[in-house]
Formats: structure tokens, C-alpha cells, sequence
């Protein structure tokens, strides 16, 4: 999901306040509390650029995000988070809005986290030609400081990438289902309240062969980003520097805009994010 920054800033967060507080041997430790059987959680926060899978969606510009999560004892969550975004993004008619709605389960086996789940990409008043809603499941394994999840489209539409006819100039196709989001993330606590996190993904676009039919290349790429993310006193700062393996294909969709046609180049992002 487009949360990633989010519940990184949050994990660090919460594993600052677990490694922070000094223990007094003296004292006896407490009970401990009852595990409540539903926890609510929320976020807020604002980026100097908004990536996702390494292509700006606000036109290189900061954008103000927040969401909030719920999570059952089981395992079961439920959450929704939202972004500004450009009308490269949306769709030129749109409220330049992002909404994700998503939900799934949790839970552990033999010492390897498991999250299977669903999410569903909105943008409200975005023209239903413009194919920008996007709807994927996802697959998710945890162990130690590395996750790896799988994304895997379930609608037609990928992000309007399959924007206008199939026999377009674009070349852009009318189904993209199939494609598939590779994320390999690794994030360590370096220093007290420091966490370094490193990232690789791909993109498996499905239609590549309408682009390349088209004369615009493939769309399939890399993208990478290196972060740094410090926790002070609940308020999460991060940087990070995202850099793509852009084919021509990615240039043909992600420079799409007379304001901005360069949504896909390498570019340091930092954020400000509070948890709740």
C-alpha cells in the first residue's frame, strides 16, 4: 500500500518507546497490562515529495498525508489513509485526492510475520475514463529486519496507466491485471531512536507488449531508496533517496505532464510525521 513510510515511522516509533526507558533493577516490574481486544491508531504527516514505487505523485511538490488503522486481538485490521496528489496522479478532473481503503490479517508462523490482505487506490472525481483506480492484493513475510510482499492487481486499471484506446498513440493498452509489485525492504535500528531502512522493488507491468508494440518501450522497472528516519519525542523525521532503473516505457507513462515531465527522476524526499 502507499503506507510505507507510515507504518515504518510508526514501528519506529514504537520501538524507540520499548528501547528508550531505562530499567531500575530495584524496582519490581509491573503487571502487565491486558491486551486490549481492538487498538485504534493514527497518523499525520507531510512529505516534501510524494513517491510511490519510485514515481512522484504530486509533481515533484510536498503533499499532506494521514491515516488511521484498526486492528482486532485475531490478527484482522482494517485501515484508510489519504494524500494529496497531482492531476497527473487523479485525473485532471478530480479533488487531487488520494484515498486508500484496505484490510486483511496478521499473524505469525514459526517466527516469520505473515500479512495477507487487500487495498483498494482511490481517487475521488477522477473521470472513470482516466482508469486511475487501482485495486491489488497483497502478500506480505517478516523476518527480522527484512520484509518482503508481493502486490498483485485485481482491476484492469493500474494507476491510468492504461489511459485512452488500446490502438492509441500511447500504446497504453486497456487491461494491466496481472501486474505485480515486488518490495524487498530491509530497516535496522542503528543508534537509539535511529532507524536506517534500504529498498528494492520492481514493477512487473503485465501490458509491456502494448508499450513496446507502440514504439514507447517497455514499462516494467526498478526503483531503490535509501532512508534514514529518527524519532523525537513521537514526531518521526526521515529522508530518504529514491533512485529508478527507468525504461523507456516508464518515460512514456510517467512523463505524461506539460508541468512536470520528469516524475520518475532520482530525488531526495524528507518528512515529518506524528503518530497516534
Amino acid at each position: 500500500m502507499k503506507t510505507y513510510l507510515t507504518l515504518s515511522a510508526i514501528a519506529l516509533a514504537a520501538a524507540a518507546t520499548l528501547s528508550s526507558g531505562a530499567v531500575i533493577a530495584a524496582d519490581p516490574a509491573p503487571a502487565a497490562a491486558p491486551t486490549p481486544e481492538f487498538v485504534l491508531t493514527g497518523n499525520f504527516g507531510v512529505v516534501s515529495d510524494y513517491r510511490f514505487r519510485g514515481i512522484s505523485q504530486n509533481n515533484t511538490d510536498p503533499a499532506i498525508q494521514g491515516g488511521f488503522d484498526l486492528a482486532h486481538s485475531s490478527g484482522l485490521y482494517i485501515g484508510t489513509w489519504a494524500s494529496t496528489v497531482s492531476s497527473w496522479t487523479a485525473g485532471a478532473s478530480s479533488a487531487h485526492l488520494e484515498t486508500d481503503l484496505y484490510g486483511g490479517f496478521k499473524t505469525e508462523v514459526a517466527g516469520v510475520g505473515l500479512d495477507i490482505g487487500a487495498i483498494a487506490y482511490m481517487y475521488p472525481g477522477s473521470a472513470s475514463g482516466y482508469k486511475a483506480n487501482t485495486q491489488e492484493a497483497y502478500v506480505g513475510l517478516a523476518y527480522g529486519p527484512a520484509t518482503f510482499k508481493t502486490s498483485y492487481v485485481l482491476s484492469k486499471a493500474y494507476f491510468a496507466s492504461t489511459y485512452g484506446p488500446a490502438d492509441s498513440n500511447a500504446g497504453l493498452g486497456s487491461d494491466a491485471s496481472g501486474t505485480i509489485y515486488y518490495d524487498l525492504t530491509v530497516a535496522q535500528e542503528i543508534a537509539p531512536k535511529l532507524t536506517a531502512s534500504v529498498h528494492a522493488g520492481y514493477t512487473d507491468y503485465k501490458n509491456d507488449a502494448a508499450y513496446i508494440a507502440s514504439g514507447g518501450g517497455k514499462l516494467s522497472y526498478a526503483d531503490y531508496n535509501v532512508g534514514l528516519a529518527y524519532d523525537l519525542n513521537g514526531y518521526v523525521f526521515g529522508v530518504k533517496y529514491f533512485f529508478n532503473d527507468v525504461k523507456p516505457g516508464t518515460k512514456t507513462y510517467a512523463g505524461a505532464t506539460s508541468s512536470n515531465p520528469n516524475l520518475y527522476k532520482n530525488g531526495l524526499v524528507v518528512s515529518v510525521l506524528k503518530a497516534f
